[in-house]
């Protein structure tokens, strides 16, 4: 898989700009990712971003989410902040930019719309538990890539 960066800036932009609310985070906006990504790659056999998901403790990371981050950053695309919180740090964003929606097909359009009305209540701590449950983390060991063969065991939007 190759990274598709106009896909992947316009997703996360999508999801910072209609998604966003206080349970909005780094971790919630990964899994974001990884249910557009692995629901994309069920039904059409290919994912959005192109990248690869690394098993953590939190559930599937994308490989090149900080990367592309800081890219949409540093182009003032994406405001970051960081706040110390419990032992670690959080994170919030804004933009003003509107994700540029010509890179994605209908299918994709009507995802990334999907996912933002299921998900855009559930708190961090829910969404984790939920992509532990399901095969693609379940199957995969800490550190390792997450396998897109196992997208068949999510069960949202199934048509």
């Amino acid at each position: 898989m190759s990274i598709n960066k106009g896909k992947y800036y316009s997703s996360i932009l999508y999801f910072v700009k209609y998604c966003n609310n206080r349970y909005l985070g780094a971790t919630k906006l990964n899994k974001l990712l990884y249910y557009l990504d692995f629901i994309a790659f069920r039904d059409q056999k290919e994912s959005v971003t192109g990248d690869i998901y690394i098993h953590k403790q939190y559930g599937p990371v994308p490989s090149k989410v900080d990367e592309i981050m800081t890219e949409l950053h540093d182009k003032g695309f994406l405001d970051i902040q960081k706040s110390e919180y419990k032992d670690g740090e959080t994170f919030s964003y804004n933009t003003s930019s509107e994700p540029d929606l010509s890179f994605f097909n209908s299918y994709e359009k009507q995802l990334l719309s999907d996912i933002c009305k299921e998900f855009n209540l559930w708190d961090t701590e829910k969404i984790v538990n939920q992509t532990h449950l399901e095969a693609p983390w379940f199957y995969s060991k800490p550190y390792e890539s997450v396998d897109y063969k196992y997208s068949n065991d999510i069960e949202f939007f199934v048509k």
